[in-house]
């Protein structure tokens, strides 16, 4: 649950200071009854929102910004919360804020098992909505149908207008003194606007209604329409009130759709020109809208969401007819039933509630169709799309309506062919800034890639890093393959993301020292593997140093014994190798202690470095002086997580670095470090504002 509070007073130390500026304050646990308006007072610690500093990372920083939040906290149930005073301002939003919360009470007891969706679908209550059925219709390519859309608006007005228009002709008085139609019209909109503030003010939903209202106006004053000009006008008139929503990816796939739909439909149609009016014109013409919808969104949603699917065309044929007319028309109607007639509203409920089982079993099915092959679309990819739509808008003609789609076709298919085998003899190590864990992608000099771990939450139930972090960072590098896979020992903050991304990407061999028994996470990572069919190569000290791509790997350590328990000192267990390429070489060090530093320094000369991969985050327990002796790194490597409760690295740790002279690069502190090197210098980059620098 999330919470935006106006903050104007801010105690800390006894002492009580004023304040200005928005907050939002993240509660773990419970939903609590707080609504807009209301005073209230919390315990917790304020932070200035931090990206991670990733490829391909959405920029969490910049769009809290757009919402004029720049400072968050945390704090662990709604009990935390202490209500001073209720309805101290906004008495209208909080008016629509306690109808809204009834309505949703109602429909969630009336239906517990799909109250949640049909809480997203009719009162814009997304919380609800479980991950699993979030996921199942992600990977159906119809998660649009979970947010109240354009698409909702267009169908509860014309629930309005139907049962306006049929109530009113009833009445002979009005039928014979009034044009009901424009009469009806106009009297479409109020409700339209209730259910509006009803269903929040999402951009969607706003420029649904702005085009409606625009739309009726023009019908109303018997003026002709044009549907492009509408959709300009009504986005022209939310950027008015709000211009940070032109950077909001909602508004932009919003009217991105629309704008598609209008434009690529008839051409869809244009082969089926000769159908008669009827049922299967109807079909096709559904068709053809899907179609367009999908086509025009591929590449933003390909560019922001890293996934493409084909499967929405098959689900949008059975989410919209009962979800999108069904359920909404049946849960829109028990809305109003639910202070007049409680029953009757329980019963459309119901009906709407078998929809959406209906459907939820049906979009599993579909869900269960391939992705495309499709994770990353560049800016340049965009540029083309939109240059494409703008000139099929204004230019007239089939024969150039075809050669311009050909054309940007061309042009973005031949951005994505395989470039000529590159002859390179740089070396690229990408230290991922993946907080309180550790991820590392080698490149090699002819094009194969290896990660060395993959990050992970060290708290149960945190982020998924492999899914949420690494998978999008890979992707938006161009990377769909990774050809080796090395774990440096079975920890949360190194194995749980390759959980996910052993899932997500085909990988050619998994390396790992094998001296412990893999249970927990390392078990569930070895099960995906064999059933993926990936070799699992195990290396100790005792493996002879081999060379990839005339790069030479040595392994180090761990030293080969039986298996180990659990339970045994993991991290002096970590598999700890060098990578040497012409004169630059880097220590992959895991998280070893003093104990195997010790071990290591019997052979001091196989120790020395260019860059050295800290070991354990910078404890205090590891890098000793001994060790450092040995190494000589010239750069340090830190991975971290920006305000670590463990305070790491550790201030003894970076003194001992600086005194040895060392340079120090800190992922909680430069994000993503990036170091390239053709065997005898090296260039490091970090990542900021979304580029290397």
């Amino acid at each position: 649950m999330r919470i935006i509070l106006d903050v104007d007073r801010i105690i800390r130390d006894k002492i009580s200071t004023e304040a200005i500026g928005r907050l939002l304050v993240y509660v773990r646990e419970g939903r609590g009854t707080i609504l807009t308006g209301d005073r209230v007072r919390l315990e917790a610690r304020i932070r200035e929102p931090t990206n991670f500093g990733l490829p391909g990372e959405f920029d969490y920083r910049r769009y809290l910004a757009y919402r004029n939040i720049y400072a968050t906290a945390s704090i662990k149930s709604t009990d935390d919360i202490l209500l001073i005073r209720e309805a101290v301002a906004h008495p209208v939003q909080r008016w629509f804020d306690r109808l809204a919360a009834e309505m949703g009470g109602f429909i969630g007891r009336s239906a517990p098992a799909e109250g949640g969706l049909l809480r997203a679908i009719l009162v814009g209550e997304r919380g609800f909505v479980t991950e699993d059925t979030e996921d199942i219709y992600a990977r159906a390519g119809v998660n649009h149908i979970l947010s109240i859309s354009g698409f909702h608006i267009g169908v509860i007005a014309l629930t309005i207008h139907y049962f306006l228009f049929h109530l009113l002709v009833r009445w002979e008085f009005l039928t014979l003194h009034l044009n009901l139609r424009r009469t009806v019209l106009l009297a479409t909109l109020p409700p339209v606007v209730f259910y509006l503030f009803i269903a929040g003010l999402a951009p969607a939903t706003v420029r649904s209604v702005v085009m409606i209202a625009l739309v009726t106006l023009a019908l109303f004053l018997e003026r002709e329409t044009d549907p492009l000009n509408t959709l300009t006008a009504a986005a022209f008139g939310i950027l008015m009130f709000n211009p940070q929503a032109l950077f909001d990816i909602s508004f932009q796939l919003s009217f991105l759709a629309i704008w598609g739909i209008l434009v690529l439909t008839p051409l869809c149609m244009e082969p089926f020109g000769d159908l008669r009016e009827g049922t299967m014109k109807k079909v096709m013409l559904f068709a053809a809208v899907s179609v367009a919808a999908t086509m025009v969104t591929l590449l933003p949603v390909v560019h922001t969401f890293h996934r493409a699917s084909v499967a929405g065309l098959v689900g949008n044929f059975v989410a919209v007819p009962l979800l999108g007319y069904g359920a909404v028309v049946a849960g829109f109607s028990a809305l109003p039933l639910i202070y007049l007639f409680p029953a009757a509203a329980k019963f459309l409920i119901g009906i709407a509630a078998w929809l959406v089982r209906v459907s939820d079993g049906i979009m599993a099915t579909v869900a269960q169709i391939p992705p495309l092959p499709l994770r990353n679309a560049t800016l340049t990819d965009l540029f083309i799309l939109y240059l494409a739509l703008l000139a099929l808008s204004l230019v007239k003609g089939k024969r150039i309506h075809f050669l311009l789609s050909a054309l940007a076709a061309g042009l973005v298919l031949a951005l994505h062919l395989p470039a000529v085998a590159d002859s390179s003899k740089t070396i690229r190590i990408t230290f991922f800034s993946v907080g309180q864990g550790e991820s590392t992608l080698v490149t090699f000099p002819d094009g194969r890639r290896m990660l060395v771990d993959g990050g992970g939450s060290p708290h149960e139930g945190g982020m998924d890093v492999g899914k949420q972090l690494l998978a999008p960072a890979l992707w938006s590098m161009g990377i769909d393959r990774l050809d080796m896979v090395v774990l440096t020992h079975p920890h949360p903050d190194h194995i749980k993301g390759l959980i996910s991304l052993a899932a997500l990407f085909p990988i050619g061999e998994f390396w790992e020292s094998g001296i412990t028994t893999p249970v927990g996470d390392h078990a569930k990572l070895r099960e995906i593997l064999a059933a993926h069919r990936v070799p699992v190569r195990y290396i100790t000290s005792s493996t002879p140093p081999f060379s990839v791509a005339n790069v030479r790997i040595e392994p180090l350590a761990p030293a080969y014994r039986p298996l180990a328990e659990p339970d045994s000192d993991q991290n002096d267990d970590s598999l700890v190798f060098r990578l040497t390429h012409g004169t630059f070489s880097m220590l992959f060090t895991g998280d070893i202690g003093s104990y195997t530093e010790e071990r290591l320094l019997c052979e001091p000369e196989r120790l020395a470095c260019t860059v050295l991969k800290v070991p354990h985050h910078g404890s205090r327990h590891s890098s000793s002086p001994r060790f450092l002796d040995a190494a000589s790194p010239r750069l340090a490597l830190i991975s971290a997580g920006a305000r670590n409760s463990f305070g790491l690295p550790s201030p003894e740790t970076i003194a001992r670095l600086r005194e040895h002279g060392v340079s120090v690069c800190r992922t909680d502190l430069n994000g993503t470090i990036d170091v390239a090197s053709d065997g005898s210098g090296y260039l490091v980059r970090t990542f900021s504002d979304g580029h290397f620098h």
